[in-house]
């Protein structure tokens, strides 16, 4: 009889090696890559081939929704949080301290207005998992004693090339690879700023920023990280401003009355004792002759924007229309003067960002790829709250409730049977193999069994018909 041993041996040794990984599931993995100020139709200008057919080829939509304000430490943390800036706190890139008297910068204070807001590489720390930060705004600080398990913090002297080397590093590192990175990248808002966005120069960095998308998705395959889900988005666009459309406030108001915090085209405006009503009526008069900005006490700030209910904000705060600006960009102008050795008229160009968020100049750009995405597949325009609950859900993770939902966004992600890791389809493969060749050990056995049945039952008769023919003709040698 064949022994089937061996088989069961196979089995055994083919479902012990499947069982271990499972047992101790890899991670999902997640990279998600910021591109500072790069708008949402920078695609239309075929200066970004690469980029171009990541988005298409992959989960894209026309373009996110990003919150009020569209400034940068806001939108970044909305992103990393899920929440609106009146909840994380981070209303601005800087608030006045009513207790101090001071203006607090980019700082732990800043991005810890409430210590039970953690984002996205704190939740993943927190599940046991590791995170790698790489110069995302506010991911160097600690939250609730809980810092990345590797972090670089913002040094723009590091190049590009660099910082996505360390980066994948840490997605292969020996002891603690992360499965969470975050990466930020100051291009094209820096330039932007300070040479227009409709310039052959910004054209160039649009271009650079292609080459360096390529860079890093060659290196992805260069480490073999086929798990990857890569998400590649921004937090604002930005819009054109000239000399001629910055508005000076001290023609309305009195400087001395007042603190302002922030930057154009949103200003946080603290008036001294008794003076609010006096300086909100000679804006609101203003606003309404000049048609180019507007002005709330913080208490009128639209419910839809989700930004009037934290001390942080200006009692009074004002925002110019799509195309103007205050006059603290002429000190800011100066610096850009310096720095890039550019002629200024009345007619230069410079980008700004911080307006209305439901103006389209302000809207950024969302693509993604990987095995939690399909491809080909488009979305509508949704909320950059939704990204946080799509973290938690890539990296499979239990998340507190936010602002944002995943309902928008479930349409392009995998259904969980594709969903399964490789482990699972290996274990799905060896059954099958094992099925295969147990069946096959069944069928090999019933027929041998049954050949060897014949034959006893053909040597039985031969032996009762006691004829020696059979013998003298040796027939029973070739049974």
């Amino acid at each position: 009889m064949i022994s089937t041993a061996p088989f069961v041996s196979l089995f055994l040794f083919l479902l012990n090696a499947q069982a271990g990984p499972v047992l101790n599931v890899q991670h999902p993995k997640l990279l998600v890559v910021s591109y500072d100020a790069f708008r949402y139709d920078y695609f239309e200008r075929n200066l970004t081939p690469f980029m171009n057919q990541l988005k298409t080829k992959g989960t894209y939509t026309d373009y996110m929704i990003n919150i009020f304000v569209t400034k940068t430490f806001p939108n970044h943390h909305t992103m990393a949080t899920g929440l609106y800036a009146e909840t994380h706190g981070v209303v601005d890139n800087e608030f006045y301290d009513l207790t101090t008297g001071n203006i607090t910068k980019y700082s732990y204070k800043l991005y810890h207005y409430d210590n039970n807001v953690l984002p996205i590489w704190t939740v993943n720390e927190k599940n046991g998992r590791h995170s790698g930060t790489m110069m995302w705004p506010g991911s160097a600080f600690e939250y609730q004693g809980i810092s990345p398990t590797f972090s670089q913090q913002f040094n723009d002297k590091i190049p590009w090339e660099d910082r996505i080397d360390t980066l994948m590093s840490w997605f292969v590192h020996p002891t603690n690879p992360i499965n969470f990175g975050i990466l930020y990248i100051e291009e094209p808002d820096y330039h932007g700023h300070a040479i227009g966005i409709n310039t052959p120069e910004f054209n160039k960095i649009l271009q650079r920023l292609d080459n360096i998308t390529r860079y890093m998705h060659d290196k992805i395959d260069y480490y073999g990280l086929t798990d990857l889900n890569v998400i590649h988005l921004s937090d604002h666009g930005m819009a054109s401003v000239t000399m001629e459309r910055i508005i000076n406030l001290t023609n309305y108001i009195n400087a001395s009355d007042y603190t302002f915090v922030g930057t154009s085209p949103g200003l946080h405006i603290f008036p001294n004792p008794g003076k609010e009503d006096l300086i909100y009526q000679k804006l609101k008069s203003a606003a309404e002759q000049t048609k180019t900005f507007e002005v709330y006490k913080r208490k009128d700030i639209p419910k839809k924007y989700h930004y009037g209910n934290n001390t942080r904000v200006g009692s009074i705060f004002i925002i110019a229309e799509v195309g103007y600006a205050f006059q603290n960009l002429y000190d800011t102008i100066k610096y850009y003067k310096k720095e890039f050795n550019i002629t200024v008229n009345n007619q230069t160009e410079f980008g700004l960002h911080g307006y209305n968020n439901e103006a389209v100049e302000m809207h950024p750009f969302f693509f993604a790829s990987g095995p939690a995405f399909l491809s080909g597949c488009k979305l509508e325009p949704f909320n950059n709250t939704d990204l946080f609950p799509l973290f938690c859900k890539i990296l499979d993770l239990e998340c507190p409730i936010v602002n944002g939902t995943l309902s928008h966004i479930t349409k392009c992600l995998r259904t969980q049977p594709k969903d399964l890791s490789i482990s699972t389809y290996k274990i799905i493969f060896a059954v099958i193999v094992i099925a295969i060749l147990l069946g096959s050990l069944i069928l090999v056995t019933i027929i041998y069994r049954k050949k060897r049945r014949l034959s006893h039952g053909y040597r039985r008769v031969l032996d009762d018909s006691e004829t020696q023919q059979l013998w003298d003709e040796s027939l029973i040698p070739h049974l």
